[in-house]
């Protein structure tokens, strides 16, 4: 609840996505009030106590303490898990190296250079992408468990905006070729593209299977992490902190300058459209289109032919298409003034920041995270 010239506001009935469906609504409410859920802003007051209650304890406060208490405790939960992440990937690649050398396994890990693992090319492949995908998959499962939010709140799938879907695709499209033709030779994400080339020849079978699990796997487990349970459940604070929060920490994610920019922007765009289209399926399918761009345009750039058709082809179509779907955005935008729907909060947008990265181990992450962008963007 809100006070607001003395009255009280109910936050979890106030609560509006307008674009999702009644049982993503009612689900989510129902999570949100179920007893000693440590990570839902829900309270009510007692009129005889000078004192709000929460799901789990007392607060003598306020409903602002009571939203800044949640907010902690989420940002602490989700510190701890992208403090795993970082672990994960720099840890993780080590100790696999040492376990298939001990196995008689051929492979070596450089701290610099181009490439960090060395040896037989499939054997490479397999262990970087292991460690990419269990870098985004683990704390996701963990958030899962630990969250307990319903499976129809934290995966929306029902499209209840198709038209969104399909703008958000070629604005993508467009999106990617702009950012392909400036970051991908830069871009410490193509390293994963260079593991294919490395890993497969003309003759092997094992090109498809390779490229689908780079460009399609990947995507779905990074938007399993950001933009599902982790998204909807800071959504119970507005869309707007939402969207923030989840661009930086995406952003945060990539641990390299050029692809914080690119990843950063990506999110945004996924997230307004993913609002727009009411599912979680909006987000897996934009970031694959994405990849799967990025990935013809490393393609292009390392093996064609520079202004050839294709080349054309793949710039030229999709700016065409991306410029007429924000054409088209703006027109359905002033030709329907939709009134605003605002779910209401105690904090403002800087103060529910401030508590959500406000913890020691979501702090760490963040440190970690921009030296070794500086040291990437500088030193290698």
């Amino acid at each position: 609840m809100q006070e607001t010239d003395g009255r009280m506001i109910d936050v979890v009935e106030a609560f509006s996505c307008p674009h999702q469906t009644e049982g993503y609504m009612k689900s989510y409410r129902e999570w949100r009030r179920r007893k000693h859920n440590r990570y839902a802003f829900c309270f009510t007051k007692n009129p005889k106590e000078a004192a709000f209650s929460e799901n789990q304890s007392v607060v003598n406060g306020t409903p602002l303490h009571a939203e800044q208490n949640t907010l902690q405790r989420i940002g602490l939960l989700y510190g701890y898990l992208l403090v795993g992440s970082l672990v994960i990937e720099n840890l993780v690649d080590k100790l696999l190296v040492w376990l298939m050398g001990a196995f008689g396994l051929h492979i070596e890990l450089m701290i610099w250079g181009d490439s960090r693992l060395y040896g037989d090319e499939h054997l490479v492949f397999w262990t970087a992408f292991m460690i990419h995908l269990l870098k985004y998959l683990v704390p996701a499962i963990a958030a899962l468990i630990i969250l307990r939010m319903p499976a129809q709140v934290s995966f929306p799938l029902h499209i209840t905006g198709p038209l969104y879907l399909l703008t958000g695709m070629l604005l993508v499209m467009l999106m990617s070729v702009g950012m392909g033709m400036f970051l991908v030779s830069r871009s410490a994400e193509m390293e994963k593209y260079r593991l294919i080339d490395s890993a497969v020849s003309a003759s092997d079978r094992n090109t498809m299977l390779y490229v689908l699990l780079t460009v399609l796997i990947l995507p779905v487990a990074f938007e399993l992490l950001l933009h599902g349970c982790m998204f909807q459940l800071l959504r119970q604070f507005g869309d707007l902190f939402a969207i923030l929060a989840t661009t930086i920490l995406g952003a945060l994610l990539t641990h390299n300058l050029q692809d914080a920019l690119r990843i950063g922007l990506l999110t945004l765009t996924i997230s307004y459209f993913m609002i727009q289209s009411g599912s979680f399926l909006t987000a897996i399918v934009l970031h694959v289109v994405h990849e799967i761009y990025m990935f013809a345009l490393y393609s292009i750039e390392t093996f064609g032919v520079i202004y050839s058709w294709t080349w054309w082809a793949m710039i030229l179509l999709p700016v065409v298409l991306g410029l007429a779907a924000g054409v088209y955005l703006l027109v359905r935008r002033f030709r329907r003034r939709t009134e605003k729907v605002f779910s209401p909060t105690y904090l403002g947008l800087y103060d529910q920041c401030s508590a959500f990265f406000i913890s020691v181990p979501m702090m760490m992450m963040a440190v970690v995270s921009v030296l070794l962008m500086i040291v990437t963007a500088f030193l290698v």
